[in-house]
């Protein structure tokens, strides 16, 4: 075999071509490691100016495992505070199970559903966590949701009426699914939100049963409707991540408890700040 490969490197211009590929991704990973390192720097800028402030959570909590940001750190703080430890949750857009808002709580010992609108992801999320699907800890479905069939995919996964944790990322309509999930409550719940609109717009996507997000502002809905949605809901919006992305609520019982009451919405909002995203290119996978 290396004598076969000796003989291709040997032909003018493979070995030329081989070498600038070689240089190409040298540069990438380089481009890809410094962009990290200014994320952390303003990451931390951003810390510190949030803990001078004295808002210390969620800001001193974040962390990423599996998340696409500090979404995990945030999630165990909660669940630290309201004493769960382990329990059953739901996530829809769960992606390709190789980062989401759910798989480290797979990883320590939780059952759950993820539903994803992609074939794709659902078919590399079942490979890649093979022993979970197996030991019946993980069921996936592949399914684009809407506010007509939420409900019914609960029913239909035999999801508990009530669930310790529920992630909520389907961009476009995320406001309007939330709206119509009454099949099933969770006692925290993950919801992305549209942080380019300042926190007090009352902004909301347009719903269209048949729609994706198509890569521009036009996605969910601002903070201050989901916000007054969890309140009719029996939440309590805790906080945001430091990206801008994803809100935190806890049922209002739990919350009175573990986390200080804020009406201030200015005060618990981030703005929308995607080159802090790990992964800045959003998902467009439905387009056609």
């Amino acid at each position: 075999m290396n004598f076969i490969k000796n003989i291709f490197k040997s032909i003018p211009g493979i070995s030329w071509f081989l070498d600038i590929r070689r240089e190409l991704s040298l540069i990438r990973f380089q481009a890809t490691q410094q962009t990290r390192i200014q994320q952390q720097l303003f990451r931390q800028i951003l810390r510190k100016s949030r803990l001078e402030s004295g808002i210390i959570f969620p800001t001193a909590f974040e962390h990423q495992t599996f998340s696409q940001n500090g979404e995990d750190g945030i999630l165990r703080e909660i669940l630290r505070r309201i004493k769960i430890q382990k329990g059953f949750f739901v996530e829809i857009g769960s992606g390709d199970g190789l980062e989401n808002n759910t798989r480290l709580l797979l990883e320590t010992g939780w059952e759950g559903v993820w539903i994803d609108g992609s074939e794709d992801c659902c078919s590399l999320a079942g490979k890649v966590n093979q022993k979970f699907v197996d030991n019946g800890k993980i069921k996936i479905r592949n399914s684009l949701v809407t506010a007509e069939n939420v409900n019914q995919l609960m029913s239909n996964l035999n999801v508990p009426k009530v669930i310790d944790v529920l992630s909520l990322d389907v961009d476009l309509n995320t406001y309007h699914v939330w709206e119509k999930l009454d099949k099933t409550s969770a006692k925290v719940a993950i919801v992305e939100y549209n942080g380019f609109f300042p926190a007090d717009s009352d902004w909301i996507a347009e719903y269209d049963p048949n729609g994706w997000w198509d890569g521009g502002f036009n996605m969910g809905a601002a903070l201050k409707p989901l916000k007054e949605l969890g309140r009719k809901k029996g939440y309590r919006l805790v906080g945001c991540d430091l990206s801008g992305a994803n809100a935190f609520f806890v049922q209002e019982e739990l919350a009175n408890s573990h986390f200080p009451d804020t009406p201030n919405l200015n005060i618990l909002f981030e703005p929308a700040q995607p080159f802090l995203l790990n992964n800045p290119e959003h998902r467009t996978d439905f387009q056609v």
